[in-house]
């Protein structure tokens, strides 16, 4: 489906304030965008809804028959692995009702507040308007200030009535109606059809066939050139197909077809032969013949290949590049749902970026990090799910360098965290590399971060991370509706350290903290042999750097390979040649799979890397209930001896 609305070249008109009540998995929202929105967040919080519910307000061609599933339903809070309810989610997925007897909701109304209108629109809507106040909603007050911006509101009703067993629906001017008393001033199809709106829905691109985007596009483009084409093709197709007929070796063909039993006499008033039979495409018709026309590419060497045989990016790129020509309407408020999900990275990032550069008011929604990739900070909506009901979360008006300087950390740290629930904010990028290496060599016994809805996230941005850091990204995650684990090392008892941690805590909802003088280096090496230790050491001059334990393996030995670690930053080859010792060797590597074969060993990890991991996985549930500072305990070393 797509929908043009009028044009115009004077202005965008802006969508600055949605209001939704009891609308699909929604019980409430009230949200109040930026210039532009890209929605985004956890699954099954809302995402098509909103964008369906925009729909359903501005586009006449989405108005498709209501159901039951539209009227928002409370069900009862069952925990998931999330800890959040299963109720319905976005569109018909979840718990939807299977008849009227379980709806406990009878009304459900979508509100969409207009400004910055046409002039000829804001003409025939005239005795509607109202003025608009400066945080985006339209004015009631008599005391209103009357230079202040024009705005309109209109309102999408669905009601269940359960006398008739019928669901209704009426877009109507919430200023000058009373649903109370049944009084609706209706919004007519001509003014909705007169909103500069677009809805994208890419479908099969390179269709010449009635009803195909690149179709409708040339008829629009010249209609008199696309009549006179087709005709052609038509005329062409028609000497193409009578040639074929008269062809000799179809002709004698045909007559010796005939001749079999006297058919030819048989089957007409007079004998026929050959010359009577001719070809045709189905039903005869120009637009049989297009529907059977199939785009072929040539993007290489390979030569001319059906668009399918390139692959899903290629279609969806050429999909997406129809329904943009066929939307470009100046100043337009464009929809679209789950835009990018077929998209490579890049390309993505760039739609998304022409979409936001042209229209008027883009609302894309998204699963896509690099899709929101294209939008500034304030104009991300993220939507969550707490407790099983839906909430929305955006980033405040940046007032101060300090918020400033933590806005710019969203794209370079959050935005691939988008759609996980929760967040694990590390003292920097060491920290996500070490733990990230034991998050993947977990076995399929151990359950990884991932499976608990966590990304690992790195306060700043490289050398300026560190325990001062870990708040300001904390609090910007915090302000998404993430949730927030921090994973803190433990500095030597201070004043200065319990300041440190105090904000930590603040800006977390639960924080993890290394035991005591240990930085990530040491969780590494924390509970493993000494001898294990040297072992692994030796890789460090594959990287031109001595080996602190070639000589003894001591814990002062230890100290110094830590310090070379953090400083020529090489945990990730050291950590994996750690992994390789500590694996034990196989009980008897000459049984055979089959029967008499004996189970994998287990991974061995590093116990306190294990740990942390177990930690954050259980303080990243929303139904912990511990502490909200979790101390780690030392991990003791199995030997104290000399390698």
């Amino acid at each position: 489906m797509l929908h043009q609305g009028a044009l115009r070249d004077d202005g965008a008109v802006r969508v600055t304030r949605l209001l939704i009540s009891d609308f699909r998995g929604w019980k409430s929202l009230d949200l109040r965008p930026r210039e532009h929105a890209v929605v985004a967040g956890v699954p099954r919080a809302g995402r098509s809804d909103v964008i369906e519910a925009l729909a359903r307000v501005l586009d006449p061609e989405a108005a498709h028959a209501p159901s039951l599933s539209d009227l928002h339903q409370s069900v009862p809070a069952e925990k998931d692995g999330e800890g959040e309810s299963s109720q319905s989610g976005d569109g018909a997925e979840g718990a939807l009702p299977e008849s009227a007897e379980s709806l406990r909701v009878w009304t459900a109304e979508v509100e969409v507040t207009l400004s910055d209108l046409d002039p000829e629109v804001e003409q025939l809507i005239d005795g509607h308007l109202q003025p608009l106040d400066a945080s985006g909603s339209a004015s009631e007050s008599d005391e209103a200030d009357p230079s202040a911006p024009q705005c309109v509101r209109l309102t999408y009703r669905l009601v269940y009535d359960r006398e008739t067993e019928v669901l209704e629906s009426v877009v109507y001017y919430p200023a000058g109606s009373n649903p109370e008393t049944g009084k609706f001033a209706r919004v007519s199809a001509a003014v909705r059809r007169a909103l500069p709106v677009i809805t994208l829905n890419a479908g099969v691109p390179l269709q010449l066939r009635a009803g195909g985007n690149l179709r409708r596009y040339v008829e629009e483009r010249d209609s008199k050139a696309a009549i006179a084409a087709f005709e052609v093709l038509r005329a062409a197709v028609s000497q193409a197909v009578a040639d074929l007929s008269a062809a000799p070796a179809i002709t004698e063909a045909v007559d010796a077809l005939l001749a079999v039993g006297g058919t030819g006499k048989r089957l007409g008033d007079r004998p026929i032969t050959a010359g009577d039979i001719g070809f045709l495409a189905e039903d005869g018709s120009v637009t049989a013949l297009l529907r059977t026309l199939r785009a072929a590419l040539r993007l290489d060497a390979a030569g001319p290949l059906a668009l399918a045989n390139h692959g899903s990016t290629v279609t969806a790129v050429l999909s997406m590049a129809e329904a943009m020509l066929l939307a470009d309407v100046p100043g337009a408020v464009v929809l679209a749902d789950d835009f990018g999900d077929q998209l490579d990275a890049a390309t993505a990032e760039h739609l998304a970026s022409l979409i936001r550069n042209r229209s008027g008011q883009a609302w894309l929604s998204t699963r896509r990090p690099e899709v929101a990739r294209a939008f500034e900070p304030g104009e991300v909506v993220r939507l969550v799910r707490h407790g099983g009901q839906r909430a929305h979360h955006q980033l405040p008006q940046v007032s101060d360098r300090k918020q400033l300087v933590a806005h710019r950390q969203l794209h370079t740290q959050l935005l691939p965290a988008l759609t996980a629930p929760a967040v694990a904010v590390t003292e920097g990028p060491h920290d996500v590399a070490v733990l990230g290496m034991a998050n993947r060599r977990y076995p399929p016994s151990r359950l990884p971060l991932s499976a608990y809805g966590v990304r690992l996230v790195a306060a700043g941005t490289g050398a300026d991370g560190g325990i001062d850091q870990v708040p300001q990204i904390a609090d910007l995650a915090r302000q998404l509706g993430f949730r927030v684990v921090g994973v803190v090392d433990a500095d030597k008892p201070s004043q200065q350290s319990a300041a440190q941690l105090d904000k930590v805590e603040k800006s977390c909802d639960v924080v993890i903290r290394l035991p005591e003088k240990t930085a990530i280096e040491r969780a590494i090496t924390a509970g493993v042999s000494l001898a294990h230790l040297a072992a692994a050491s030796s890789v460090l001059t594959a990287f031109g750097q001595q080996d602190p334990l070639a000589i003894e393996a001591t814990e002062r030995t230890v100290t110094k390979l830590c310090m070379t670690l953090h400083g020529k930053s090489l945990h990730e080859p050291f950590l994996d040649a750690l992994y390789r010792e500590l694996q034990p060797e196989p009980a008897n590597p000459e049984v055979q799979d089959g029967e008499g074969a004996e189970e994998e060993e287990p991974v061995v990890h590093p116990p306190l890397l294990v740990a942390i991991l177990d930690a954050i996985a259980t303080a990243a549930s929303s139904s912990y209930s511990g502490p909200t500072t979790i101390d780690l305990e030392d991990v003791s070393r199995p030997d104290e001896g000399a390698a």
